[in-house]
């Protein structure tokens, strides 16, 4: 405690209010006894004997080898060396100990040691949940901004997502079209194009629920190639594709929609699979698209 500032304080009366606003009390013994205090008891001492005295948990550091301590770092005084010998004995019986030998060695033993003590000791920390300061009003302030970010960038999520009229999209027709492998009544193979024309909103709602835990890219596409069931034939079907053109038409129209994104999950390592989820406004539509509502009531 050597850092004090021009006050009417007592030495003393500072040094106690710091160690009152501490957490820890870390004890380091090398060489020196130090400065004493007019009773004649160092103030690293009196320090030390104050933290025990008010409970905080104390962590000692004694130089492991002090006879190979320089003669300039050590002490000169035959009674200070006693007096240090007999601190140095008392605190090594009653606390674990960490020793060391050099300044680095010193410094990451500390860092080390009150992480770990901080794990197995918490503390209340700088800022004291004890009655005397407004923790509660700082953790409501806090959950507010966060909330107060979290809407804000909802909002402009959702500015994000209005809608663009210059795109086609609701009833508007798009054509969906592939090839199919056919058999007909002969048991000839053949293999025809087929086509239809259907609604965003009508392929949405086919391949939307498959979106909503994320789905494949594969699983879609097999989704949308139902449709080509749209397109009669009197052939027996045997395998459908649709265009891979057609595919990125849909993919694209969809994002550029705001109503689906890439997949977030984490997967394994092997796993290459392209995957699609839906995104708040795809869900808002979806549910608009799909859910039941009630019959209006007969009023005859």
């Amino acid at each position: 405690m050597e850092a004090f500032v021009a006050s009417n304080e007592g030495q003393w009366d500072v040094i106690k209010r710091v160690i009152d606003e501490c957490d820890y009390y870390i004890l380091i013994i090398g060489g020196r006894y130090g400065s004493m205090t007019p009773e004649g008891m160092s103030y690293t001492e009196k320090e030390y004997r104050y933290a025990k005295e008010i409970g905080l948990p104390v962590l000692a550091f004694v130089h492991g080898e002090p006879e190979s301590i320089p003669v300039g770092k050590t002490e000169k005084d035959a009674g200070s060396r006693q007096k240090l010998d007999s601190f140095r004995s008392e605190v090594m019986a009653i606390h674990p100990i960490r020793s060391w030998k050099t300044p680095s060695e010193l410094g990451g033993l500390v860092s080390r040691s009150l992480v770990r003590e901080i794990k197995i000791s918490p503390r209340p920390g700088w800022i004291r949940n004890d009655g005397s300061s407004p923790i509660s009003l700082l953790e409501r302030i806090n959950d507010l901004s966060e909330e107060n970010q979290r809407l804000q960038e909802q909002l402009e999520a959702q500015k994000a997502e209005e809608d663009d009229d210059s795109l086609e999209s609701g009833d508007d027709r798009v054509t969906v079209y592939g090839w199919r492998r056919e058999r007909d009544v002969e048991w000839n193979r053949i293999e025809a194009n087929w086509h239809v024309s259907v609604s965003w909103n009508e392929l949405f709602r086919d391949i939307g629920p498959a979106l909503i835990n994320e789905t494949t890219e594969d699983k879609l596409i097999n989704l949308i190639s139902r449709f080509n069931s749209l397109h009669h034939t009197e052939n027996e079907v045997l395998s459908v594709t649709l265009a891979v053109e057609c595919w990125s038409e849909i993919l694209v129209q969809f994002r550029a929609l705001g109503l689906i994104t890439q997949g977030i999950k984490k997967r394994g390592v092997n796993d290459r699979g392209s995957y699609w989820g839906i995104t708040q406004k795809g869900d808002r539509l979806l549910i608009k698209l799909l859910a039941r509502r009630k019959q209006p009531p007969d009023v005859t």
